[in-house]
């Protein structure tokens, strides 16, 4: 399961514990970077030679260490994955460190202590939205014969999520399939102008970097040329343009989003 959909698939309380438990391969996994810690193994904490956990304390102790609370990760999400405002998830940190209304008014410099109180009573009221949106969308997923098309999942570092996105996982197969006859790496036939088969060709070659890791600009060249040798610059502007890599302002070092 790609890192994307693990993350999106996950329950609410893996969600706010930031990593989930896996039955399949008996294994605690994190949700922001896909980090894995095996059920009977004992890891020794970095920096502290004397200190050794299980995996499930290991996986806890790893969220905090490199990705800080789960909070603060979520509330750094765009606003097309939370619905949140600038001002809503600053009063969010707020909230969370237990500040009253007129502290938050008073370290803000401005406002009025009712005015902070209407924004809880929002936010509230969106929970109670959102809990029973889950509720409706869960009941609906019950009704839903085997033959309904699923949706190929969308990374959530996309820079627009709109139709574009709307590909089944069979146009999925087909695309794949249609522009590279070859097999899967490469090359490709012809690179797709319309932009939901663009979207499909650059998920898959997202698929060929690994999560957590830094390239250099030589290593992402090497990775896309088998796809499109005389023109896999493009590949690496698009995949950038789209939010699947991010890179460092003088391009010394590339990444997968997420």
């Amino acid at each position: 399961m790609e890192l994307n959909e693990r993350f999106w698939s996950a329950g609410l309380e893996d969600l706010k514990r930031g990593y989930l438990f896996d039955e399949a391969t008996r294994s605690y996994s994190c949700l922001v970077c896909g980090e894995t810690y095996e059920e009977g193994v004992v890891y020794r904490v970095a920096g502290h030679d004397d200190r050794m956990y299980e995996a499930s304390k290991m996986a806890r102790h790893h969220l905090e260490a490199v990705h800080g609370s789960m909070l603060a990760y979520l509330l750094g999400l765009d606003k097309k994955a939370t619905g949140l405002t600038d001002l809503q998830k600053e009063l969010i940190r707020d909230f969370a460190s237990g500040l009253s209304d007129a502290e938050i008014v008073k370290r803000a410099g401005s406002g009025s202590a009712s005015t902070i109180r209407n924004h809880r009573f929002v936010l509230k009221e969106k929970a109670k939205q959102a809990k029973l949106l889950l509720a409706v969308m869960e009941l609906m997923e019950t009704g839903v014969s085997a033959e309904a098309p699923r949706f190929v999942p969308i990374h959530r570092t996309a820079t627009q999520v709109d139709e574009r996105y709307a590909i089944t996982e069979d146009d999925y197969e087909k695309l794949l399939k249609q522009y590279l006859p070859k097999g899967p790496d490469g090359p490709l036939e012809s690179f797709p102008r319309k932009e939901k088969k663009k979207i499909a060709i650059l998920r898959h070659l997202s698929s060929k970097f690994e999560a957590g890791r830094r390239y250099s600009e030589k290593e992402i060249n090497e990775r896309l040329k088998p796809f499109w040798d005389e023109d896999y610059v493009t590949l690496r502007r698009y995949l950038i343009e789209y939010g699947y890599l991010d890179r460092t302002d003088d391009g010394s070092s590339y990444w997968l989003k997420g």
